[in-house]
């Protein structure tokens, strides 16, 4: 109705793009952009479109691995990825590039993470 109206009065193509295209080019944005994660010797980094922050890799207390978080907060785009639990009740879903690799580089700044593997 709201477009209708637009086409009715005095629309100009800048309005009509505006109302349209950028709604249209902020989603494509969101959606093509992969998610990003990176490690240093003290803290965990994602981004994934708007989505950025960083866990202290000494505050991970345990990782699922190979299950799909379905509620929560989930800045990745893959099933079968990580389920990072941190401080007392936190936890993330995160699908890097390889499981095992990520894995294994959080254990050597942190090798008290329980591991739970699922089939």
């Amino acid at each position: 109705m709201m477009f209708i109206e637009l086409m009715n009065d005095e629309a100009t193509l800048v309005q009509l793009m505006t109302v349209i295209g950028l709604p249209t080019v902020l989603t494509a944005i969101l959606l093509l952009s992969r998610p990003k994660y990176s490690i240093d010797n003290s803290y965990f980094y994602y981004k994934a479109g708007l989505i950025n922050g960083k866990i202290a890799i000494e505050n991970i207390r345990k990782i699922e691995v190979g299950k799909t978080l379905w509620v929560g907060f989930k800045p990745a785009t893959a099933r079968k990825g990580l389920i990072v639990h941190y401080n007392k009740y936190d936890e993330i879903y995160i699908s890097p590039d390889s499981n095992e690799n990520f894995i294994n580089e959080l254990l050597q700044y942190n090798p008290n993470i329980h591991l739970i593997r699922t089939i």
